[in-house]
């Protein structure tokens, strides 16, 4: 074959080899670019994620208690305690002389047979829930197998037993019900201690004018004394209880958010320290009157579990509340979904995989995703990022991702293939 010959063949060739491109490049453009190239990729994660409502606070008592004093029970006399002074119940606070002995005792008088009266009340109600209590059935059916207890099946003492109590228990064991009313029964044996404490103090009060007329009177209440009113105006002693709470307020629509009981954290920047708490109340009454055109606002009191010496009424807070959370939550980035809300996963077979999410919980710049992901799995931060889903991609070198266990989920061929495009420039 002559040079000339060998010339025409070559360009044969040439032009057969570019022809041959262009017409797939015509017929299917789809072929090209078909591999992704990935700059930024994210794993999903494990996180607690919590919804925070934040807002400043100032640390007050949990409640005030007053205590009074009228006139007509006599001439006062001295107060026996100081403002800032802590006293339990029992402490004397204040004295005052009577003017009517026989008056003041039959007052005296009047009072303990009201709690006399209260204390048989309460001894009568309890008699009945236990007479209700040994007319409950003992022990199981030998038909009920999978349950300790049965069900009540008496529909007359089911009704009775809601009307004493005051709690449907139709889908109630029998020990539940059992339980009910023991509890219950304990409830109204604490109110008649606290009675019979009362009754005693009109008792020794009633004893006492028989050897002077000066009265003391005693608190009631555990705290400190807030306030004396020195021109004997009402309240006459006030009381902080020891119980600290911060109080804040909150705008209308996050009234309808806060819910009693919503776990909370206390941050005071004078202590230097941090306690957890939970709302204690939100009455969902705005503290002044509302006005048209005027915003309210409602005041709100988060309760706190830890109460050390460097906490104190008047100090400025930051309260945390959690209106909403999700622990142990796998989580991705935001900015990680596309149009259609899904999110592409870097599988491990070298593929790009969009994969459709149920998402849950969003807390800033992280989104909870409820299926379809796994934690620790590699997921494209940019969607723009993907040229063709279920194609290959090409990403950065990352060395923690260097393990031989990957080399597993690819034939010999594709492993050598990928490295090589790895090392090469592009």
């Amino acid at each position: 074959m002559n040079t000339r010959n060998k010339w025409m063949g070559v360009g044969l060739l040439a032009l057969l080899f570019v022809g041959s491109n262009l017409y797939l490049i015509k017929t299917d453009a789809d072929l090209i670019d078909r591999t992704s190239i990935v700059h930024d990729q994210k794993q999903a994660q494990i996180e607690n994620l919590q919804h925070l409502l934040v807002k400043n606070g100032v640390i007050d008592t949990a409640a005030e208690q007053h205590v009074y004093f009228s006139e007509q029970l006599g001439m006062f006399t001295r107060f026996l305690v100081e403002e800032g002074q802590m006293v339990t119940q029992g402490t004397p606070l204040y004295e005052y002389t009577v003017l009517d002995l026989e008056e003041q005792r039959l007052l005296f008088e009047s009072e303990a047979e009201q709690l006399s009266s209260e204390i048989s009340s309460l001894e009568s109600y309890i008699g009945e829930l236990s007479s209700i209590e040994s007319q409950l059935p003992s022990g199981s059916s030998p038909s009920t197998t999978n349950t300790p207890t049965n069900s009540l099946e008496d529909e007359e003492l089911m009704i009775t037993i809601g009307l004493e109590v005051g709690i449907d228990i139709t889908d109630a064991t029998i020990d539940q019900t059992r339980s009910i009313l023991n509890q219950k029964i304990g409830e109204q044996e604490a109110v008649i201690g606290r009675l019979e404490a009362e009754q005693e103090k009109f008792e020794r009060l009633i004893s006492g004018l028989e050897e002077s007329p000066v009265v003391t009177i005693e608190s009631e209440f555990d705290g400190k004394i807030a306030n004396l009113a020195e021109d004997m105006g009402n309240p006459l002693i006030t009381i902080h209880t020891e119980s600290l709470v911060s109080k804040s307020t909150l705008t209308e629509a996050e009234a309808r958010e806060v819910l009693t009981g919503m776990s909370s954290r206390v941050t005071s920047p004078v202590a230097n320290a941090t306690v957890d708490g939970a709302v204690l109340t939100n009455t969902q009454i705005p503290e002044e009157q509302p006005v048209l055109g005027s915003n309210s606002l409602y005041p709100v009191a988060i309760d706190l579990f830890e109460q050390g010496n460097e906490w104190f009424i008047g100090q400025h807070v930051v309260n945390e509340i959690v209106l909403d959370e999700s622990l142990d939550a796998t989580t991705v980035p935001i900015i990680s979904l596309d149009e259609q809300q899904r999110v592409n996963v870097l599988s491990a077979t070298g593929l790009v995989e969009p994969r459709m999410v149920e998402f849950g919980l969003r807390v800033e710049d992280r989104q909870e995703a409820l299926d379809n992901v796994a934690p620790g799995e590699w997921i494209v931060a940019d969607p723009k990022q993907v040229e063709r889903f279920n194609s290959p991609y090409l990403a950065q070198m990352t060395i923690k991702r260097l393990t031989f266990d990957n080399l597993d989920h690819m034939a010999t061929r594709d492993n050598w293939k990928h490295l090589l495009l790895g090392v090469l420039p592009h």
